[in-house]
């Protein structure tokens, strides 16, 4: 194969050469990639920790405010005010077995699913931790 490519002249061996040079950069291209891909799964790995936060900001979270009252068993109304959302009303009910809020309280809503809202007593930070 060597005799047939030296016996070329002019711009077929130029062609060639090229397409040689293109096809023996790609699988170098190739080789390296797949040596360095481990190394940088494992650098990501190790730095990842640092740069993740558990905490949350008050923007996070989604707050509203009761339009209708909210009682145990019966759906009332909140409308979303926080999280960077327009205002939006949904139907609301209470996450958990607690006291009926009433109209006009501030709360935080825990989860939306199918199109109602569940939501919960916002609390402060000034207010009484055993409520």
């Amino acid at each position: 194969m060597v005799t047939w490519f030296t016996q070329l002249n002019g711009p077929l061996q130029w062609l060639f050469g090229a397409v040689g040079l293109i096809i023996l950069l790609a699988c170098l291209w190739a080789v390296i990639t797949l040596l360095l891909l481990p190394v940088l799964a494992l650098v990501q790995r190790l730095f990842a920790p640092a740069e993740n936060s558990t905490s949350m900001s008050d923007t996070q979270y989604l707050t509203g405010t009761l339009t209708l009252p909210v009682a145990d068993g019966h759906t009332g109304e909140v409308m979303i005010t926080g999280g960077g959302r327009a205002r939006q009303t949904y139907p609301a009910k209470l996450w958990a077995t607690a006291p009926a809020l009433a109209q006009g309280e501030s709360v935080v809503v825990v989860e939306i699913r199918q199109g109602v809202a569940y939501v919960e007593r916002l609390r402060t930070a000034d207010a009484n931790p055993h409520q």
